[in-house]
């Protein structure tokens, strides 16, 4: 009897996985009981949703994450059996890697789709903390006329410069105007959304200010003024970081290569081989392929380690 329900449910699930209009209804067939089931052991990835702003629910999300990793899983393992029949390496080695590659690839996978949200929440953390003290200028200005901290924000959402911040401040309108919430109940519900832990500390200061009758102007200038000696203390921090790549550019990449071009050429006058290689061979692989490999190198370092400065 026990048997027969199990078939009856499976078959139920898979009619709705084949019957469903989206690969996001299909997952949702197929492994959204299972979500369910072990949700508590994704809350990391839960809450990183939330703040990633990434519209997605979290059932949704996890259940395109097992299902696309199953069909990398497959995919790759069919792949590599593939590559490994016409490379005809011996048993064991063959073995090895049918069993590593499809495994290590999977994993890749699947750790990049479930990190993606958090990355996200991280990159709007940093574009909402860059614009915070610009803003909390505006916001100090737009006080002293008395407004209510709801039309502050709504000034910000109609400012795109703003960034993720306009997304935020868009948020608690659509709580007071759209749900009915009260301000500080729209303040303290995007408080605990928000990827950014200086635009929470400000929501919350806002709220303890307004529940206890506090200057909400002088509050905002404090956090403003501060915001911006930060802001300005970044900064400068991060000339000087850009002032030591510079100097590490010019050193590698442009006396280093030139020196050795110099050499290269001189050798190639005189004649003879090096490693193997003719000069000239050298020379061009160096000017073609070794300086632009490591301009592009470098590039990518900065990138990751200045971002949008």
């Amino acid at each position: 009897m026990g048997s027969q329900k199990g078939e009856i449910a499976k078959d139920s699930k898979l009619s709705r996985a084949l019957n469903a209009e989206s690969f996001s209804g299909m997952s949702n067939a197929l492994v959204g009981d299972i979500v369910d089931k072990y949700e508590n052991l994704f809350y990391d990835l839960q809450e990183d949703l939330d703040k990633s702003d990434l519209n997605f629910l979290f059932r949704t999300y996890l259940s395109q994450i097992i299902v696309l990793t199953a069909m990398t899983f497959i995919g790759i393992t069919l792949v590599t059996a593939t590559v490994l029949i016409m490379v005809d390496l011996n048993f064991l080695l063959s073995l090895v890697l049918m069993i590593v590659v499809p495994i290590l690839g999977t994993s890749i996978f699947f750790v990049l789709f479930y990190k993606y949200p958090s990355m996200n929440a991280s990159s709007r953390a940093k574009n909402i903390e860059k614009n915070l003290p610009f803003a909390l200028n505006q916001m100090s200005a737009v006080a002293m006329s008395g407004v209510s901290p709801s039309k502050m924000f709504k000034l910000l959402q109609n400012f795109d410069e703003y960034g993720e911040l306009s997304k935020e401040s868009a948020k608690i309108i659509n709580k007071v105007e759209l749900f009915g919430s009260d301000v500080t109940t729209a303040l303290s519900e995007t408080a605990q959304e928000t990827p950014s832990e200086e635009f929470k500390e400000v929501l919350y200061g806002m709220v303890s200010t307004i529940d206890t009758g506090g200057n909400l102007k002088e509050f905002l200038d404090q956090r403003a003024e501060s915001a911006l000696f930060d802001y300005k203390l970044k900064r400068k921090e991060q000339i000087e970081r850009l002032s030591t790549f510079a100097s590490f550019y010019t050193a590698l990449l442009i006396v280093a290569p030139l020196f050795l071009v110099v050499i290269l050429t001189v050798m190639n006058v005189v004649g003879g081989e090096l490693m193997g290689y003719g000069i000239e061979q050298l020379l061009r692989i160096g000017v073609y392929g070794g300086i632009p490999v490591l301009n592009i190198m470098f590039l990518i370092v900065l990138e990751v380690t200045q971002g949008d400065f």
